[in-house]
């Protein structure tokens, strides 16, 4: 080898080792730069492999898949003529039965008028178990009168002395009430009691409270006693409950006698001065009878005692037979 060919050589041994010493930063950043950026061709390559995947899959994939959707909207369709038909076959029996709906909902109608009277329309019912207090322990009357105002009022009072409070507010409005009901009685066998059930009436509208709660007292003895046999009468005033701690059962009853009667029971509360017994400041027959005195006489015992003779009144005019005008 000549001296012109060594500097070429010792120049290229010169850029070998310069290279060699490169090697190691180029594969570096070559690693670097595939873990941080995936190349562009592998992203293509695993795009086109989706695609391939996805093109293959389709085959198989998109057949049962579109059963499933025809199935499905067929469903539909089916649930659509389904609910059209049965549309039309309750709108046909409720064309067909309406007169029979009417008169089965006019017949539970008349079946609760039956039990409650008129002056319970609109009133929230509680269960009769309820109804226990107000009758047989306060004597309060419920049945016909008095309207339905007060007896919601009066069911929605928690305490028996807020009751009284409620009738001494509202006695001019349970009055008319009362007064309303003895003007519609029409049974011929109750025309007299009638009429001295509208004295009472008077009597307190004029403010002669005294004489109207004796006139009720004695006026409910005489309608029992006109219009029950004996045995019927004891019944519904024997009231030993001081005694024998026996109390009026509802449950003897149908529902009409039974609140209408209640009270009459509670009412008889036996009463003895000779025993000692205090003077009742609630209303009774015995104590409005033998037991005359500021304790007894009030102008809400007579409205009380109006209300029920009243209701008792109006009770035997529902239910006692007419007599047949071919006999008369």
């Amino acid at each position: 080898m000549n001296d012109e060919q060594k500097p070429d050589e010792d120049l290229a041994k010169a850029l070998e080792r310069f290279r060699g010493s490169m090697d190691p930063l180029i594969k570096w950043q070559q690693n670097w730069a595939r873990d941080m950026f995936p190349p562009t061709t592998r992203m293509l390559q695993e795009s086109a492999a989706f695609r391939l995947n996805l093109t293959e899959n389709m085959r198989t994939v998109l057949p049962p898949l579109a059963a499933q959707v025809k199935q499905f909207q067929e469903q539909l369709r089916g649930m659509h003529a389904f609910n059209s038909s049965l549309r039309t076959l309750i709108e046909s029996v409720n064309r067909s039965y309406a007169p029979q709906w009417e008169r089965i909902f006019e017949s539970i109608k008349d079946f609760q008028s039956r039990i409650f009277p008129e002056n319970w329309e609109g009133v929230i019912r509680p269960d009769i178990a309820e109804f226990e207090s107000l009758l047989i322990d306060e004597g309060i009357a419920l049945m016909w009168v008095p309207g339905p105002t007060v007896i919601q009022a009066l069911l929605d009072a928690s305490t028996a002395a807020e009751r009284r409070r409620l009738i001494s507010r509202r006695w001019k409005g349970i009055v008319t009430d009362c007064e309303a009901m003895l003007r519609g009685v029409t049974h011929p066998r109750l025309q007299e009691p009638k009429k001295f059930g509208l004295d009472c009436v008077r009597a307190l509208q004029e403010g002669h409270t005294s004489p109207a709660q004796a006139l009720a007292g004695n006026l409910l003895d005489s309608v029992l006693r006109r219009n029950f046999d004996n045995a019927a009468r004891i019944e519904v005033t024997r009231n030993n409950y001081k005694k024998n701690g026996v109390r009026f059962n509802l449950d003897d009853y149908k529902i009409r006698a039974a609140f209408t009667f209640a009270p009459v029971w509670c009412a008889h509360a036996k009463y003895k001065t000779e025993d000692g017994d205090p003077i009742p400041r609630t209303f009774g027959r015995h104590p409005t009878t033998h037991a005359v005195s500021r304790a007894q006489y009030s102008r809400i015992n007579a409205v009380m005692g109006l209300m029920l003779v009243t209701s008792v009144i109006k009770f035997f005019d529902t239910e006692l037979e007419w007599p047949d005008k071919r006999l008369s």
